[in-house]
C-alpha cells in the first residue's frame, strides 16, 4: 500500500488488511517502528497485544538534532552505551541521568530523550540475544530493503499488472 506513515488512516488500513489476510493479532506481536505517532496509534488499535520497540537510531538522531554540534558525539556515545547496557533498568537509569543533565542547558533535547524512552528499551527488556537485538533495535533493515526496491524499480522498463 502506497502512502505516508504519517497518515493514521492509511497505516490502519494496511494493518487491518494484514489481519484480514490471516495475520493472527491475538498473540503479542513485536512491532519495530520509528517515532511516527500515526504508526504507533495504528499498531495499538489493530493488534490485541502489541509490543513496541522504537528505533534507537531515530531517537538518537532526534536528540542530537536538538543539540549544538559540539555535544552531539558525546551525547550519542552515552545513548549508545545505555542502549547496550546489560539490563533495561540500567539503560533507563543511564538515559534518565543524561536527560537530567540536559534539562539545565538543552531542555528540548532532554524532552526528546524522555519521549517514548520506555519503547526504545523493549528489546533489552525482552532479553533478546545480542545478534538479533542488533537488527530489532532499529528500523534500518526495513528502510534499507525499501531503498533497494526503489533503486531496482527504476530499472524496470515494461511494467505489467
Amino acid at each position: 500500500m502506497e502512502g505516508s506513515t504519517e497518515n493514521a488512516t492509511l497505516v490502519t488500513e494496511l494493518l487491518v488488511g494484514l489481519r484480514e489476510r490471516g495475520l493472527d493479532v491475538t498473540h503479542p506481536i513485536l512491532a519495530v517502528i520509528d517515532g511516527s505517532k500515526a504508526l504507533r496509534r495504528a499498531v495499538v488499535d489493530v493488534f490485541d497485544h502489541p509490543v513496541i520497540q522504537r528505533c534507537q537510531l531515530h531517537k538518537l538522531r532526534n536528540v542530537q538534532d536538538r543539540l549544538p554540534q559540539r555535544l552531539r558525539s558525546v551525547v550519542g556515545k552515552r545513548m549508545r552505551a545505555a542502549y547496550h547496557a546489560h539490563t533495561a533498568l540500567d539503560a533507563q537509569a543511564q538515559l534518565e541521568v543524561l536527560a537530567g543533565e540536559l534539562d539545565r542547558t538543552h531542555p528540548g533535547a532532554a524532552a526528546s530523550l524522555r519521549e517514548g524512552l520506555d519503547d526504545t528499551l523493549t528489546v533489552l527488556r525482552l532479553g533478546v540475544p545480542p545478534t538479533l537485538a542488533r537488527t530489532l533495535r532499529s528500523t534500518n533493515c526495513v528502510e534499507s530493503m525499501i531503498e533497494i526496491c526503489r533503486d531496482h524499480s527504476r530499472n524496470v522498463k515494461r511494467w505489467r499488472d
